[in-house]
């Protein structure tokens, strides 16, 4: 897969304004995490698995989720036939919601 092609794909989710996806500091100064994901529900989180295993929990009340379909690369997977099928790798995952490595 050709990264102009991954970019053109995975822009078309919904992402946070850049503006709110910043990481957090606690009260002691030490990072929370990011906050105001798409799909978060309020919550932050601290690296990007610890994020798509909140969004495939969601997955079962028919909220869409990163599936990975093979080492690295993964699926917007959604629940209705129709949809466009779009795929990321994990690295521009991490560059799309603001995760460090």
């Amino acid at each position: 897969m050709e990264n102009a092609d991954a970019d053109t794909q995975i822009r078309a989710i919904p992402v946070a304004n850049e503006q709110a996806v910043t990481p957090n500091d606690d009260q002691d100064g030490k990072e929370a995490g990011i906050a105001n994901l798409p799909y978060a529900r309020g919550k932050t989180f601290k690296t990007l698995d610890e994020y798509l295993a909140h969004l495939e929990k969601n997955g079962t009340i028919d909220l869409p989720y990163w599936r990975e379909i093979s080492p690295g690369v993964y699926e917007w997977t959604v629940r209705m036939p129709e949809a466009e099928r779009k795929t990321a790798t994990r690295e521009e995952l991490l560059a799309l919601y603001g995760f460090e490595r």
